[in-house]
């Protein structure tokens, strides 16, 4: 594997992990498992135990996202970066963080955004209430009761 530009790439990674952590503890959180997601990603075991028992959403998500830089930061350190992620269900950040995967709108595609007007399109059509028979109304308005005040 190249090396070339990966401190940038690893900069990348661990901005898209941490939002992706927010997201998932926030889901996690609205399901009422939010220590034990973090408990079963590994990263319980980095945040104090006093912090994890209360299971405030934001005091943790701060904390979470710094422990999971940390964590990640001393996986590529020590060279088991891909697993790590793996094993916190994050490996697609390391196949994107290439930036060549990631679509790029042409020059084209932005010109005809800009130029892109909306136009009100009007409905034309009949009004079936007014095209019904007297007949047809009386049959309608069997179902509905008319209250006077």
């Amino acid at each position: 594997m190249k090396h070339d530009g990966f401190d940038e790439r690893l900069d990348g990674i661990l901005v898209r992990a941490a939002i992706r952590l927010q997201e998932r503890m926030r889901l996690a959180y609205t399901r009422g498992n939010l220590s034990a997601y973090l408990n079963r990603i590994g990263l319980g075991q980095l945040l104090e135990p006093s912090l994890l028992a209360r299971g405030s959403l934001l005091e943790l998500q701060d904390e979470a996202a710094v422990a999971l830089a940390r964590a990640i930061r001393k996986a590529r350190l020590r060279g088991y970066l891909k697993d790590f992620l793996e094993q916190i269900n994050m490996l697609e950040l390391l196949e994107h963080g290439k930036g060549e995967n990631l679509p790029k709108p042409s020059h084209k595609h932005e010109h005809k955004a800009k130029k892109k007007k909306s136009y009100l399109k009007m409905v034309e059509g009949e009004n079936k209430r007014s095209a019904m028979s007297a007949a047809e109304k009386r049959e309608l308005l069997k179902n509905f009761k008319v209250i006077k005040t």
